[in-house]
């Protein structure tokens, strides 16, 4: 192939990514059915929350292996002159390609790096969603919902889920519950609190993976009602008889109390409406996914 410089590179390597990978909800999807998740029954999911998370993560990262090297294969053979090299011994080859594109072979790098960690987080934050309906615990999703909505109605663009949905948020945040999920927090973790501030949050619940979080860093957060909720093996590992660090399955039993509370709720056509809005829009963003589809179509007859 001709030579390439490193914007037509980096512009390939781009467009090529965006064709070659599944999603990350997709991939995670996949994952959950061929694990038999969509098998279990909720009660599960409310007992078994941190090893459904685990064992998710550690598949995911499995399956996306293969397709990152197939990729990074692919992308490093458009840069190869088939001619050139066939008249060199492969050692010689070698010292000539990295010669030739060390820049190349650096963005290609760089370019998987962030990609993992975008991805890191979008999957993290499915297998959260997908965990709320296995436990069948109603939320609305800004992926699905959109983030533009989150931020007009004052909901915040780092809440990912709000439980039941944003219609009762709406109605009486007291007995809503929002949930941001972070991978890590790293240095990042200063915007949480700030957010709940500027939005008037009353509390927020803070999905992490993150082992290294400071004594400091929990206190503020906590200070600033947010509850940082991880995996039981993390927190018994890096956070023990921490109260300020809950685990999923506690999580959840609070998603499920809050839920509870709107059993008896008499919804306004108003807000019924809204219900029946977001709810379809999530069976129409999830239609290719039957699970996932059949439970917002379960939801949606619980309020036609």
């Amino acid at each position: 192939m001709a030579h390439i410089s490193e914007n037509q590179f980096k512009e390939l390597v781009k467009s090529e990514r965006s064709e070659h990978f599944i999603t990350p909800f997709g991939l995670v999807y996949k994952t959950f059915i061929d694990l038999g998740y969509d098998k279990k029954d909720c009660s599960y999911f409310m007992e078994h929350a941190s090893e459904y998370i685990a064992d998710m993560r550690e598949n995911c990262w499995n399956e996306f292996v293969p397709f990152e090297k197939e990729f990074t294969t692919r992308m490093l053979t458009y840069l190869i002159d088939v001619e050139k090299v066939c008249k060199m011994n492969p050692v010689d080859a070698i010292k000539d390609f990295t010669m030739e594109y060390p820049n190349h072979i650096y963005n290609l790098s760089l370019s998987n790096t962030q990609s993992r960690r975008s991805r890191a987080g979008k999957e993290f934050e499915a297998i959260i969603e997908l965990l709320l309906i296995g436990a069948e615990i109603p939320s609305d999703a800004q992926g699905a919902i959109g983030k533009q909505y989150f931020q007009t109605h004052q909901i915040g663009k780092l809440v990912d889920f709000v439980t039941p949905s944003v219609a009762e948020y709406l109605a009486n945040k007291r007995n809503t519950m929002l949930i941001s999920a972070k991978t890590t927090l790293r240095e990042r973790w200063q915007e949480v609190p700030e957010e709940v501030n500027r939005t008037g949050i009353r509390e927020m619940y803070l999905a992490t993976l993150d082992s290294t979080i400071s004594d400091e860093s929990l206190r503020i957060m906590y200070e600033a009602n947010i509850i940082i909720v991880t995996t039981r093996m993390n927190k018994e590992t890096n956070y023990p008889n921490n109260n300020r660090v809950i685990t999923f399955e506690e999580m959840l039993s609070i998603g499920r109390e809050t839920t509870d509370k709107w059993n008896d709720y008499d919804y306004s056509d108003q807000d019924k409406d809204l219900l029946l809005r977001h709810i379809k829009k999530q069976i129409e963003k999830f239609n290719e996914y039957p699970y996932v589809r059949k439970y917002y179509e379960k939801r949606l007859n619980m309020f036609e």
